[in-house]
């Protein structure tokens, strides 16, 4: 009797652990594929961010390399513009586009070869560039606005001491520089529509850009002479 007691216990006690053990072992493989999962979704996550990262990397390094290629091509090396856009005040940015505004009058008064219109409009370009309140400015963004705003005055000041039209095309590419290195060091850009358009053939085939507020080819160096002369270089 002791003995079929022994041998009904130990049959008990073994079929207890293969009770218990089963749903230990179903229970560790759950765990395990399911960190396997986890796994596999983090890693693609991750992959996917560092790709979209990636390419976020190479659109900015284009864009760098793209307005460096067109700036290294202007006639006026010494116009400071910022690798990274300066972050400016609303007041301040609405200033700054009232001044690329009247730039783009001035732009088009040349295009339909009316000297009375480029001249009021680099007037009143002069007076936008002083209305720009440089007070909140700090450190590289007032110290590059601060030459801009010499630049301008002093082109534009030139320009309507002149008479002809083409002394006038002459300062207006400079100050096309100017505007071009504002855009770009200001992020103004923003709910603008720019496009930076290049005329090989213009100043006895020196060549030289301007800004347009579309992709139209409208020739401000040479006008109804050759309206359509020039190619848009870079979306601004």
């Amino acid at each position: 009797m002791k003995k079929m007691n022994l041998v009904l216990l130990t049959a008990g006690t073994m079929a207890l652990a293969v009770c218990n053990s089963n749903p230990q072992n179903e229970h560790g493989d759950h765990d395990h594929e399911h960190h396997e999962e986890i796994e596999e979704r983090e890693g693609a996550h991750d992959h996917s961010q560092m790709e979209e990262h990636h390419k976020e990397m190479e659109g900015e390094e284009s864009m760098h390399r793209q307005h460096e290629s067109i700036r290294d091509n202007f006639t006026h090396q010494d116009i400071i513009i910022l690798d990274n856009p300066y972050t400016a005040s609303d007041a301040v940015n609405r200033e700054l586009k009232a001044v690329v505004h009247k730039y783009l009058e001035m732009k088009n008064a040349l295009v339909k070869d009316h000297i009375s219109e480029v001249d009021k409009a680099a007037a009143d370009m002069v007076e936008k560039v002083a209305a720009v309140d440089e007070s909140t400015l700090k450190g590289k963004g007032k110290n590059t606005w601060q030459q801009h705003a010499s630049l301008y005055t002093g082109k534009l000041a030139e320009m309507q001491h002149t008479t002809s039209l083409e002394e006038k095309r002459s300062y207006f590419s400079h100050i096309s520089e100017i505007v071009y290195c504002t855009v770009k060091s200001f992020g103004l850009k923003d709910n603008m529509e720019l496009y930076a358009t290049y005329c090989p053939m213009a100043f006895d085939n020196k060549g030289a850009y301007w800004l347009s507020e579309n992709r139209e080819v409208r020739n401000p160096y040479f006008g109804a002479k050759m309206l359509k002369c020039g190619k848009v270089k870079e979306e601004l």
